[in-house]
């Protein structure tokens, strides 16, 4: 009830801004799913092998340790802090789409989090019934009418397409993390986000990544599908029809 309630509240007030925004800046909503144009094939496939490698040497291994060694209590905390600071490059993110709903719902969540949570550690939110959402600036452009461009297998970073690549720098850009201060205990905690975001997501999903990367007849092709199809679903918000998705062990099929 008092979710409902904050809830509410919040995107009643965040309703009248994002009016004023959109009638300002007259962005479109035309959404844009991924279009699955793959032009350098042979070097992705390449840097893929790379990418591959390293998973099998270094991040599986640490994920798993990581999985063993730490207690569940501590890595359910982790997860929650690694989702916490998310929050206001996905709020940026929906207000810059115009979503009411998505950056009211953001916003309490926040809010709730970061007073009754302890800044994250802990997520009333979910048990209040708030949703939860994620949104990044390339969301923010296929909004906005901009094509994803080639899809693209970046070194250590993984599958994503010229367009979601580039909006990486205006995500760093939208988070509190790159402008809180310089000292040692700042320091410290903005170069582990990266590494414990990837080695915490890496042992939630360790199942379904072993089987695109390891189980399957071409790791590449069910990668790249299988992202170019969450892709798709992210920028529409879930609003597809899943009869009409293609295979993704399918190399014809995107």
């Amino acid at each position: 009830m008092l979710g409902e309630i904050i809830r509410r509240r919040f995107n009643f007030r965040f309703a009248t801004i994002l009016t004023s925004i959109i009638v300002l800046s007259g962005c479109s909503n035309s959404l844009v799913p991924e279009d699955g144009n793959d032009p350098i094939e042979g070097v992705n496939r390449a840097v893929h092998s790379f990418n591959k490698g390293l998973d099998t040497a270094v991040l599986r291994p640490v994920s798993k340790g990581y999985g063993t060694v730490v207690p569940e209590t501590f890595r359910h905390v982790i997860n929650n802090e690694v989702r916490y600071v998310q929050l206001p490059v996905t709020f940026a993110n929906s207000v810059l789409q115009g979503n009411v709903e998505r950056a009211g719902d953001t916003a309490a969540r926040f809010f709730v989090n970061s007073t009754l949570g302890g800044l994250g550690a802990l997520d009333p939110a979910t048990d209040m019934g708030i949703p939860e959402h994620s949104e990044d600036f390339g969301q923010t452009l296929a909004v906005w009418g901009v094509g994803s461009g080639p899809y693209v297998e970046l070194p250590l970073l993984g599958p994503t397409t010229v367009r979601d690549g580039l909006s990486r720098v205006a995500d760093t850009a939208l988070s509190p993390l790159t402008y809180i201060g310089q000292g040692t205990t700042t320091s410290i905690v903005k170069a582990a986000e990266t590494p414990v975001r990837v080695v915490d997501t890496r042992e939630r999903f360790g199942s379904l990544i072993d089987e695109a990367l390891y189980e399957s007849d071409d790791s590449y092709t069910v990668v790249r599908n299988t992202f170019l199809q969450r892709r798709r679903n992210a920028i529409l918000n879930g609003n597809i029809d899943a009869e009409t998705l293609p295979d993704i062990y399918n190399d014809e099929a995107f």
